[in-house]
């Protein structure tokens, strides 16, 4: 049972496009296709890359860092001072027989000093093939976000103090601070 098609000029259209055709021409199927099909873009769509970061609260504030400079993350058990340690550095710790050294991000970042609290963990990273413990006050989750969502901070809160943040990132329906791990752990203030 074969269908009419509509008299408004569509098949019309459509039949003037047609070159003729030979019933015993191989490429009918491919004539007809490129007579009628509309071109596609001549450029396809590039496909946009996809960025893992590991989500964490110091104060009630969000941050983020790249996943891959991250190794595992550990509860807080005991962190040993040490005299005379660098500044913004809260101390050592036992990781498994070796000695992790644990930084304070909150005197990093100009917070107050962490408290430790049953939340709080170390994100074990590494930075120049050594590694390192950041300390925060608790650590949400590794998200996915494509490239072209992680914007440069603002202007606004670019200081001496922020010069570690490197991108915003959307988390959890909000916006994280993304930071540089190499920028935490460099000292502008101690360099020649």
């Amino acid at each position: 049972m074969s269908q009419k098609l509509p008299p408004f000029g569509f098949a019309e259209d459509l039949l003037k496009k047609l070159p003729e055709t030979d019933p015993k021409d191989p490429d009918q199927i491919v004539r007809f296709v490129e007579a009628v099909a509309e071109a596609e873009e001549a450029e396809p769509q590039k496909a946009v890359a996809t960025l893992q970061f590991i989500t964490f609260a110091l104060d009630d504030e969000l941050y983020a860092l790249r996943v891959e400079r991250v190794r595992e993350v550990i509860r807080v058990q005991h962190i040993t001072r040490v005299p005379q340690a660098p500044a913004h550095v809260r101390g050592v710790h036992n990781l498994r027989g070796a000695i992790l050294p644990v930084l304070e991000i909150r005197t990093r970042l100009g917070l107050t000093p962490a408290t430790v609290t049953p939340s709080s963990r170390i994100i074990v990273a590494e930075s120049r093939t050594k590694r390192v413990g950041l300390l925060v006050d608790a650590v949400h989750q590794v998200i996915r976000v494509p490239e072209t969502a992680v914007e440069p901070p603002p202007v606004e809160v670019r200081n001496r103090l922020s010069e570690h943040v490197i991108g915003m990132v959307p988390a959890h329906e909000r916006l994280a601070l993304l930071l540089s791990l190499d920028k935490l752990l460099f000292l502008p203030e101690l360099a020649p």
